[in-house]
């Protein structure tokens, strides 16, 4: 077992996506300076998903390399990973791996879904959450045009132009909807994902809810590889990355049960 593998879940509200820039708070930055604190010296994570700036996780994965060295020992990883990091990230799950792990390469799939607040008035406790739109939807027209979109394809006119991917080839396995009160959710499982690729998809979808485009339009917007030819990105903060599968791994540590704190430490 040469590596860590560690689950995170994070607000993404304050946060400059994922991948670490220079002079900007993101959640590899945030990550490797609690791994600095923790091991003594650099260490560099490699994450599954590169989540855009305000984009949330319900569950990112990253992998880092495991030493026997190391001064933690394996089942309080989580407990002393969990105190050095801040309130907006947190570690869900830290187990061993496999040198063949790759949180990025060795992905079965991943899942995200999307919130839009539908009320009339704006609920304040979900407005980091949920992209506001109090208007009707016309959500028969919206699963039509989604089904256009299942399978594999060349997602080019629902990519960033600006993406660095040079294949726009991709499989979308499911797009599902629902209600639960006012908030519709939007649910996209795929093998992979290109950049803003989900956000434009649901932006796009959204067009065909409000009538702007018809539903049966996709295909030839999909058809088209031109990403002016499709909707606008819905705004980064509807959306979470909600679930990564990967291969079963059978060697692992956790720490799932309750913690009890020393004197010195409460």
């Amino acid at each position: 077992m040469t590596k860590i593998r560690i689950d995170l879940a994070y607000d993404g509200t304050e946060f400059h996506g994922f991948q670490k820039q220079a002079g900007l708070r993101t959640v590899q930055g945030e990550l490797e300076h609690a791994l600095y604190d923790i091991l003594g010296h650099d260490v560099e994570v490699s994450g599954a998903s590169r989540t855009d700036a305000g984009v949330h996780a319900r569950m990112q994965v990253v992998n880092v390399p495991y030493l026997s060295s190391y001064r933690v020992p394996d089942t309080k990883w989580l407990y002393v990973l969990r105190r050095r990091l801040p309130k907006d990230l947190v570690a869900t799950r830290v187990m061993l791996a496999s040198d063949s792990f790759d949180a990025r390469h060795t992905v079965n799939w991943k899942m995200y879904r999307y919130a839009i607040d539908t009320s009339p008035v704006p609920d304040v406790f979900m407005a980091r959450y949920a992209t506001h739109r109090p208007f009707l939807l016309d959500r028969d027209a919206m699963r039509r045009a989604a089904d256009l979109l299942i399978g594999e394809h060349d997602f080019t006119s629902f990519c960033a132009t600006r993406a660095q991917q040079t294949n726009k080839v991709r499989n979308i396995h499911a797009i599902d909807f629902w209600m639960e009160g006012s908030i519709l959710w939007i649910e996209v499982r795929g093998n992979a994902f290109l950049q803003h690729m989900v956000r434009i998809i649901v932006g796009t979808l959204l067009e065909v809810g409000t009538k702007r485009i018809e539903a049966h339009r996709v295909k030839s917007i999909l058809e088209a590889r031109d990403r002016r030819k499709a909707g606008p990105t819905a705004p980064a903060h509807g959306l979470c990355l909600w679930h990564i599968e990967y291969p079963t791994e059978s060697d692992a540590f956790t720490q799932e049960e309750p913690i009890t704190l020393s004197k010195e430490e409460q």
